[in-house]
């Protein structure tokens, strides 16, 4: 690992921008203790830089002995803290004119601005957790539902990271046969033991096979998708973007034209996090403000994931077989129609154009509820490809997918070596080696690190 660990001693606000009960200052570094003792007076009178840990009341002075505030300041010493260095939280009321002030006593006795994600990048680069587990940090808080919330907490803990490390140690071992018969060339190979070993390279193989096949439901749970609500005006778009939500979120209206901008909230969909738009309808407009909300729904079109065209079951006409075609022959979009007011007529005729191209076509009523349960069911199925969210470990993250993906051509050589070069299978499995230390952090370049950690928010 490329990446060498600062030692000075950094300081960030943890807490959200804001006005709360409680805001938190995170120090981190060999100075920490000393440095906020010098600014704190605990009201039993102890020193907190003799303490090796503990809680302690009190409060911040300013160097004329001015109090700043009453905190409760917390003391963690290496190697048992976050960061797995000294560590000092300081908790004080939740005003940032507050905190600020604590921030800048801070940098005045030679404390720095921590950057983003550093105090994870530090307990990654102590040996406190590895870079799966520092990722699924990030993932904890970004989390959306409370499916992936689970599958992060689950990476946190180390359910990645054990199966990487499994595969790593299998090659370990065959690797290390290897390297014995290259280090005595007279000797032959046991066909045996080679057989046992391409067979463990099968396992591995099939394994890892299985395991990238969740990176695009692990990175739908991470991220979220765009579904946008497309359609001529008038044919319910917003009356089933509020039943989806389930609140009356969106103007509904019989007349055409009421949606002017486009409306977006995420929901929860069997557990993934899908980004709702509500759009204009789509049409030939002269009048400014509806023009331009029809631009913005094509806008909206052409960064969706998944497209929910609707159409009005009393009314399907041309206007919507062209409107349609339009979308197909100018966006590459997997496409939902939903066919809604059937409460109004049950069974309309759908043109064969919508059957040919459309991922599903679902019948609803989002003034009754009609059809709204097989909606849902029908949008995870086609957002998921058909799967289950079963996985207890999911790839989440693309350099994860990556670099599995090089590690698993490196056993595909090795297993199509027929022969038996044991200097080329020595080569690829120690490729293999370092495309998963890349997953695990072991061998991360700094680059890779700083990419990584640069989307953290500052203080954590």
């Amino acid at each position: 690992m490329g990446c060498k660990l600062r030692d000075d001693t950094i300081t960030a606000i943890c807490t959200p921008a804001g006005t709360g009960a409680i805001g938190v200052i995170r120090v981190s570094g060999p100075e920490s203790i000393y440095v906020v003792s010098s600014i704190f007076k605990s009201r039993t009178g102890q020193d907190i830089s003799k303490k090796r840990r503990g809680m302690y009341l009190g409060c911040i002075l300013e160097e004329n002995n001015r109090v700043v505030d009453d905190v409760i300041v917390l003391v963690m010493k290496s190697p048992h803290s976050y960061t797995g260095e000294d560590v000092v939280e300081i908790h004080a009321h939740g005003n940032m004119l507050i905190l600020r002030s604590i921030i800048e006593l801070l940098l005045k006795k030679g404390v720095r601005v921590a950057g983003p994600g550093e105090f994870t990048k530090r307990a990654f680069l102590n040996g406190k957790m590895d870079l799966t587990q520092a990722e699924a940090v990030l993932d904890q808080i970004t989390a959306k539902t409370k499916k992936s919330l689970e599958l992060s907490r689950g990476i946190l803990e180390g359910h990645l990271s054990k199966k990487i490390y499994d595969y790593s140690n299998s090659m370990k071992t065959i690797l290390a046969w290897v390297e014995a018969i290259i280090d005595f060339p007279e000797e032959e190979i046991p066909v045996e033991l080679w057989k046992q070993s391409l067979n463990q390279l099968q396992k591995t193989l099939g394994d890892m096979e299985q395991l990238l096949g969740t990176s695009e439901r692990g990175k739908i749970l991470r991220e979220g998708v765009v579904v946008v609500i497309v359609g001529k005006p008038n044919v319910g778009k917003s009356s089933l973007f509020n039943a989806l939500l389930q609140e009356n979120r969106a103007i509904v209206s019989p007349y055409p034209g009421t949606t002017r901008d486009h409306l977006e909230e995420y929901i929860s969909l069997r557990g993934l996090p899908v980004r709702l738009i509500d759009t204009a309808g789509l049409r030939e407009s002269s009048e400014p403000v509806e023009k331009e909300g029809i631009e913005r729904a094509w806008k909206a079109v052409e960064n969706s994931y998944l497209i929910l065209f609707v159409v009005d079951s009393t009314n399907l006409n041309k206007e919507d077989i062209t409107l349609y075609e339009s979308i197909k022959n100018n966006v590459d979009k997997s496409v939902l129609l939903v066919v809604n007011k059937t409460d109004l007529n049950e069974k309309p005729e759908i043109p064969q154009l919508f059957s040919d191209y459309a991922k599903a076509i679902v019948h609803t009523s989002a003034k009754t509820g009609l059809g709204l349960e097989e909606l849902e069911n029908k949008l995870v199925s086609i957002l998921l490809g058909g799967h289950e969210i079963s996985e207890d470990i999911v790839l989440s993250h693309e350099h994860q997918k990556n670099s599995l993906l090089r590690a698993k051509k490196c056993i595909e050589n090795c297993i199509n070596q027929r022969d038996l070069s044991v200097e080329l299978i020595a080569f690829e499995l120690r490729e293999a080696l370092h495309a998963l230390g890349e997953i695990t952090g072991e061998t991360a370049t700094e680059e890779l690190l700083d990419i990584i950690f640069s989307s953290f928010c500052i203080g954590k």
